[in-house]
Parts: C-alpha cells; sequence; structure tokens
C-alpha cells in the first residue's frame, strides 16, 4: 500500500484536486474500511493535528467519503499551546526559527525542553498561543471515518529520548486517546525518528502499527512498526504529486541533492 503523508492544510482547493486524481488513480481506503483491506491500495495520513485539517481537509475527505489517519498530539487537544516548531520561529524569526528547528530535531530532548524553556522566559514577546483541535472536533470526525492515532504526549524525537522519556510519552498519549475513545495502538514517529529501543517500548505499550517519516513506497509488505509513507504537501503542484506517487522522485531526490552540494561547493 502507498501511504501518503500531509501536516497543515492551506490550500483546499489544490488538496481537492489531489483528492480527485487519486481516487481517479487509486484505491483509497473509504470510510469504515479495514486498514488491511486487500482492496485499497492507498493510505492518506496526517500528522501533528492542526486545526486546518478539520478546517480545510476534513470536508474534502468527507466529500469523497475517504477515511484518513490523523496523528495527534495528545499534550496540545484542548489547550491553546503552540507546536514547538512554531514556537522557534516565533521567538527567533522565521529564518532562524527554521533553520533551528533541524537543529533541535537532533539534540536530547532534555536539551531541547530546556532551550525551549529557556526562549520563553527571556523573551519580551508574550506567550504563543495557538488554537488547537478539541476532543469535540475529534470525535465528529472520528464518528465520519477518520481515525484519531497515537503521534505522542510532546512531539519529542524518540531516537532523542531516554527510556524514562520514552515510557512518560507513550504512557500518557495510550491513556489520553484511550479515555477519549481514540487509537492509540497506531502510531507515527515525530518526525520519523526511530530506535531500536524505541520500538521496543511500542510494542510493550501495545502499539501494532507503526509510520516512518521515509519518502518510500511500500514494494511489500511492511515491518508492522516500520511502514513508510510518502511525503506530499496540500500546495504541492500536481507535476510533482503525480512524480511522487510514481517513486521517481524517491530515486532522483538524492542525486538532486547531491548535485545541489556539488554546486553549492563549485561557488565558494
Amino acid at each position: 500500500m502507498t501511504v501518503l503523508t500531509y501536516h497543515k492544510i492551506a490550500d483546499e482547493v489544490n488538496f481537492e484536486r489531489q483528492i480527485q486524481y487519486l481516487c481517479k488513480h487509486y484505491k483509497p481506503v473509504l470510510v469504515n474500511q479495514n486498514l488491511s483491506d486487500s482492496k485499497a491500495n492507498l493510505l492518506i495520513t496526517v500528522d501533528d493535528g492542526d486545526t486546518s485539517f478539520y478546517y480545510k481537509a476534513f470536508p474534502v475527505l468527507k466529500k469523497y467519503n475517504i477515511s484518513a489517519i490523523l496523528f495527534v498530539v495528545t499534550n496540545l487537544v484542548n489547550t491553546q499551546k503552540p507546536f514547538w516548531w512554531d514556537e522557534l520561529q516565533y521567538y527567533l524569526g522565521k529564518e532562524e526559527g527554521n533553520k533551528k528547528v533541524w537543529e533541535v530535531k537532533g539534540w536530547t530532548n532534555k536539551k531541547r525542553e530546556s532551550y525551549l524553556k529557556n526562549l520563553r522566559e527571556k523573551s519580551s514577546k508574550p506567550i504563543l498561543k495557538y488554537e488547537q483541535l478539541t476532543t469535540a472536533q475529534l470525535r465528529e470526525m472520528q464518528d465520519a471515518g477518520i481515525i484519531i492515532a497515537n503521534h505522542s504526549h510532546t512531539h519529542p524525537m524518540f531516537d532523542q529520548c531516554t527510556p524514562e522519556e520514552l515510557e512518560v510519552e507513550l504512557s500518557n498519549s495510550t491513556k489520553i486517546l484511550k479515555d477519549f475513545g481514540f487509537s492509540p495502538e497506531i502510531f507515527a514517529y515525530p518526525n520519523g525518528n526511530s530506535s531500536v529501543q524505541s520500538e521496543a517500548m511500542l510494542k510493550k505499550y501495545g502499539i501494532n502499527k507503526a509510520y516512518l517519516f521515509d519518502h518510500k513506497i511500500n514494494k511489500t509488505p511492511p515491518h508492522p512498526h516500520r511502514i513508510s509513507r510518502l511525503i506530499v504537501n496540500d500546495n504541492t503542484p500536481m507535476w510533482k504529486f503525480k512524480l511522487i506517487l510514481s517513486g521517481w522522485h524517491t530515486r532522483i531526490l538524492p542525486f538532486t541533492r547531491f548535485a545541489g552540494k556539488l554546486t553549492g561547493r563549485l561557488k565558494k
């Protein structure tokens, strides 16, 4: 099965064009259809649980009777807490903040938390607020065929967490989702960062499906805790969207990256 992953949805018009293309050329998982149903060959997933999914993507999916997995960060549900990467852009500026996001993703979780705490305390800016999804909105979507699943409790990098931190993340997220009546047993690694240690912890907490963020197509039945996904956006041009789905984009991407690095070196 080909698995797509989105994040924020801003352009619902282009998103609907993509859905129309998928309905014409693939067999997406439909509402109330089992994820492992052999009749389906494409699954839509969305990471983080941004409110834009509810307002922009959900109406389109309902229109075409398509299901999707929405992976939510449980610590943010029913709050005005921002995503931590948005905080970096807010406090440091968009360009510098975006660079810092990629740097921070390589830090230990303790260092990441300490850095963010320090930023908030030292900044003269008011604390950033961001409207998050509510349990009522999540239940409405679940009733309409969207699977509400597990994206951790605070969205750390799982390969940068200690065993104790992984315990906290998964014990909280699985309990909260279970209490809400959602699907804690389906998981997406934040940023796709996995490890042998984190995979073992997922099994301990009864998680039977885990999705990566590796921009690959599942050519054979994948390991249940290492399911590949293709990365797309709502504003991905249709020519590129088709190229990504074909699998050719994944093959040529390493060469284009190498060419870009080579060009940069030659300019120096």
